[in-house]
């Protein structure tokens, strides 16, 4: 079993110019599921299929359409071509605003420590770091391009010929049967809820980013919270970005505050205020509740795979966990229930 297993992974990193689209439409699958499903009791599979991967396509069309209107406005109002001169003059401005602070208050921190170039330039290398690593992995620009195409169509034969467990299950050797309809059935349902809740926490996100940056008059503000919600799927690298976006904008234009320190240090406020209300509101109300976890049981994993893994064990920490859960069930839990308590006599 073992060398069937590794000779799979072998083979599915040498082949990941295929591989790779075909999970994604996968992991696309598990999340349209719920909708198939509810178009199957009035229509064909063949067109709820369909309908599945029109909607997969027009939703992202119809939710940045409006973004464009107004990020050409955005564009006006921040420094994108000149961020040098930009974290130069972020960095004059929040010396001047230190020397203005009270004593008691401007002790506490030292002006020095803060650089935005070193910042800006570790998020421009990270950027470019995981664009280089994307290229490379798919193979080359033409390797994206084909991902692309593929993903729709695999998404659509995977949604048609569903469920799919039950077919893998007739290919394997009738001993493999107990231990995979007790594991994999599982397993699929933890990644189809934890997905699933994932998209919501986005939309939340995105819905009070906007809400807030509207109050505040930040310009471009449904722009700004597109991108901070679609951002935050992406792991270490979104919430890099979505920091650097909202820090440009608030120093260029801070709405109500002015820009300057001031909309910086409230662009600041609203990320880390975002950032906390997702990993211990959101995450824990919709990531918690669809995987069966407790809210202190999902605080508690988040706070052990942030110290772990920093932001990828933010992310990852809440699935692993639920899938551990399962394996720990299916083989751990025996074993310890057959093991007997050994006791000295002698003692």
């Amino acid at each position: 079993r073992a060398l069937v297993v590794l000779f799979s992974l072998w083979l599915i990193w040498v082949l990941r110019k295929v591989t790779v689209p075909l999970l994604g439409a996968y992991l696309f699958m598990l999340v349209l599921q719920p909708l198939q499903r509810r178009l199957t009791q009035k229509l064909p599979n063949s067109v709820a299929a369909l309908c599945c991967v029109l909607v997969l396509l027009i939703v992202p069309i119809v939710a940045f359409l409006p973004a464009a209107f107004d990020f050409q406005h955005l564009l006006s109002k921040v420094p994108i071509n000149d961020l040098g001169g930009f974290s130069t003059q972020l960095r004059m401005q929040f010396i001047e605003w230190h020397a203005s602070l009270p004593s008691w208050i401007s002790e506490m921190f030292d002006p020095d420590v803060f650089e935005p170039q070193k910042f800006i330039e570790a998020t421009g290398n990270q950027i470019r770091s995981a664009g280089s690593g994307l290229v490379i992995f798919f193979g080359g620009v033409f390797g994206i391009i084909s991902s692309m195409v593929l993903l729709p169509i695999f998404l659509f034969f995977l949604l048609q010929g569903g469920p799919w467990l039950l077919r893998i299950r007739r290919e394997l050797p009738a001993s493999w049967h107990p231990p995979f309809d007790r594991i994999l059935p599982q397993i699929e349902a933890i990644s189809t809820n934890y997905l699933v809740a994932r998209v919501k926490v986005a939309v939340v996100k995105m819905i009070i980013t906007w809400v807030v940056l509207i109050i505040l008059g930040f310009p471009g503000a449904y722009s700004l919270a597109v991108a901070v919600g679609a951002l935050s799927l992406l792991p270490v690298l979104g919430p890099l970005v979505g920091f650097l976006l909202l820090a440009i904008v608030g120093f260029a234009d801070g709405g109500i505050v002015g820009g300057g320190v001031s909309g910086f240090v409230v662009a600041g406020v609203i990320y880390v205020v975002l950032e906390v209300v997702e990993a211990y509101v959101l995450i824990p109300r919709f990531v918690g509740k669809g995987l069966g976890l407790s809210d202190f049981a999902v605080i508690l994993t988040i706070l052990c795979g942030g110290a772990l893994l920093g932001i990828l064990g933010l992310v990852l920490a809440v699935p692993v966990v639920a899938v551990s859960r399962v394996l720990y069930a299916e083989f751990v839990r025996p074993v310890m229930k057959e093991g007997k308590p050994v006791i000295d006599e002698a003692s």
